[in-house]
């Protein structure tokens, strides 16, 4: 960065070249052919009051060119300004030229759309031009996504009712598309199985309220339905008898906990409880056998009654014979024919 030089060691300079130059071009005073002997001292005072003369035009030059260029710079800031001036009345002007003509356009706009005819054509025009800058320009598309993304989120977190008319309609076309389309479901149970292991394998809450829902379905399942108790029944006894044969440990501790159940309730009152569930079975199945006898008396009646019937039907014997096949018939099988 250059310094700049002050107006007072502008004028001290040229004070100093103007006197080298004087010393350059005086006369000595030891020299022999000058004649007149008074000369030496008038021509120090014409040097003294020339010196003072172009002292003041140097600084008459130096106050003449500060002034112009001040001058010079006042008029180009006036006429900065006036430049400026002119510009904001022009923007002014143009700007009320163009909002009166966005006030007439859209007065006529209004007008014009209350038209069915144009307003049909003019919304068709709206869609096909949004439609087509959705698809070719990528910034357009990527932007109108992240508005309407974060609009529907406001609205969303906001509005109850949409909240729950979005909830319905998303739950609709997810149950509509799962039953429609096999690989979105199979895509979907793949990630619930998934998504429930993990929870299942890092959440304890989790993992404990599934084991009692499942241990509270089980048991409701297992006392009303007889064909999945049987079917438990049975798969848990040839799980506890393969396991009792191949796995020694399972085998001693099931061995040594029967016979603690054994050696622990093997009491008088255990063994008088026992001889009555004995008794209370024998006369339970003394019954059963004597109401089935009941049972097989009545049908045995019922059966006779029946017999005898039919022996009194087919007592006479076949009366008619058919004609196309020959076969015999009773009474009772032909029906007769009234002219």
């Amino acid at each position: 960065m250059v310094r700049k030089t002050s107006t007072s060691s502008k004028v001290k300079k040229r004070k100093e070249a103007y006197k080298r130059q004087l010393k350059a071009d005086s006369i000595p005073s030891d020299c022999v052919n000058f004649v007149n002997k008074d000369m030496p001292a008038i021509f120090s005072d014409v040097i003294k009051m020339k010196e003072q003369f172009d002292d003041y035009k140097i600084i008459k030059d130096v106050i003449k060119k500060l002034v112009s260029k001040v001058s010079r710079l006042d008029n180009e800031r006036n006429r900065q300004l006036q430049i400026r001036n002119k510009k904001k009345i022009e923007a002014t002007i143009s700007n009320e030229k163009s909002i009166l003509k966005r006030t007439r356009q859209i007065i006529w706009f209004k007008t014009k759309y209350q038209n069915v005819l144009f307003r049909k054509k003019e919304n068709e025009r709206a869609i096909k031009y949004f439609r087509d800058k959705y698809h070719n320009n990528n910034d357009f598309r990527e932007k109108q996504k992240s508005r309407i993304k974060e609009h529907i989120l406001v609205k969303y977190h906001k509005n109850t009712n949409f909240r729950v008319k979005n909830n319905a309609r998303a739950s609709r076309r997810i149950l509509n598309k799962y039953h429609t389309n096999k690989t979105f479901r199979d895509k979907v149970k793949t990630q619930s199985n998934i998504h429930i292991l993990n929870k299942y394998h890092t959440n304890k809450t989790f993992r404990d309220k599934v084991k009692k829902q499942s241990n509270i379905h089980i048991l409701n399942k297992y006392h009303t339905n007889k064909a999945f108790r049987d079917e438990y029944k049975e798969r848990m006894k040839t799980q506890f008898s393969e396991k009792y044969k191949s796995n020694k440990s399972i085998r001693l501790r099931t061995i040594e906990r029967t016979l603690n159940w054994y050696r622990n309730n093997n009491t008088s009152e255990r063994k008088n409880l026992r001889r009555l569930y004995n008794h209370s079975r024998r006369v339970m199945k003394k019954y059963t056998i004597i109401q089935s006898h009941k049972y097989a008396a009545k049908h045995r009646n019922l059966y006779m009654d029946n017999l005898n019937r039919f022996r009194q039907i087919v007592r006479e014997g076949p009366d008619y014979v058919c004609v196309s096949c020959q076969l015999d018939l009773f009474r009772n099988q032909v029906v007769p024919f009234f002219e």
